[in-house]
Formats: C-alpha cells, sequence, structure tokens
C-alpha cells in the first residue's frame, strides 16, 4: 500500500507540473480534499444499500477529481518547486490516500460484489486521472 501512495503522490506531482493561472499548492489541496470526501462517502457503505445510495455522491466526486486533473494539467513547475510541494504536503497527502483506500477496501467487503458494482461504475475512469499528470 506504500508503494501505491508513493506512487499516486509522485503521479500527482507530475500532474501538477504541467502551467495556468492555478496555484499548484490549491490543485494540491483540492486533489487531498477530494480523496479525503470520498473516503468519507465510501466509510457511509455498510450493504447494498448504503451502495446505491452513495453512488451519486461518488459520481460527483469523480467528476470533480477530473477537474482538478485538468487544472493540474495547465500547471508548470521546475523541478526545485515539485520537491517543496512534495515535502509540504506528502503527510496530508499519504494519510488522504491511506485513508481512501481503506475504506474503498472495507466498503468492498462490506457489501460484496454485486452491491458495489454501481460504485465502480462511478469510479471508473479514476485509476489514473486523480494522479497529476496521469502519466
Amino acid at each position: 500500500m506504500r508503494k501505491v501512495t508513493l506512487s499516486v503522490f509522485g503521479l500527482a506531482l507530475v500532474f501538477l507540473a504541467a502551467g495556468c493561472g492555478d496555484s499548484p499548492d490549491s490543485v494540491m489541496k483540492d486533489m487531498i480534499k477530494c480523496f479525503n470526501d470520498m473516503a468519507d462517502v465510501m466509510e457511509t457503505i455498510k450493504d447494498k444499500d448504503s451502495a446505491e445510495k452513495a453512488k451519486p455522491k461518488l459520481e460527483e466526486l469523480s467528476k470533480r477529481m477530473k477537474q482538478i486533473k485538468e487544472r493540474g494539467d495547465k500547471l508548470k513547475m521546475d523541478s526545485k518547486k515539485e520537491e517543496e510541494l512534495k515535502k509540504k504536503y506528502e503527510d496530508d497527502f499519504k494519510k488522504a490516500m491511506t485513508r481512501f483506500v481503506a475504506a474503498s477496501v472495507k466498503a468492498s467487503m462490506a457489501g460484496g460484489g454485486d452491491a458495489l458494482k454501481g460504485v465502480g461504475d462511478a469510479m471508473k475512469g479514476m485509476g489514473d486521472e486523480p494522479t497529476p499528470g496521469g502519466k
């Protein structure tokens, strides 16, 4: 799990390395918040009914994460700024990702395969898209 978290964090920095009027800090904060929001929703999933109830919220969060990715794609950073950003947000990012992954696993176990199929559909495309650069 540590490897996944570090990989996603590394990709988050690449994602932010790309330039426009948005700041790397605001994009990174929004990304961390979105992962925490997703974890909040996933933590409410206890069975098939709660999984169905969570689906629209997860779809909305998936759209929000895609918008954050688009903002980050417009940013440009040098390697020094990337390193500063990594140090600044590493702990918060790891906590958010760890929480999201744990909530996802717990929700999957609580609801079973079919119960969370709709939730999985809501999360389609999230694999590499919430990560900066998506590379």
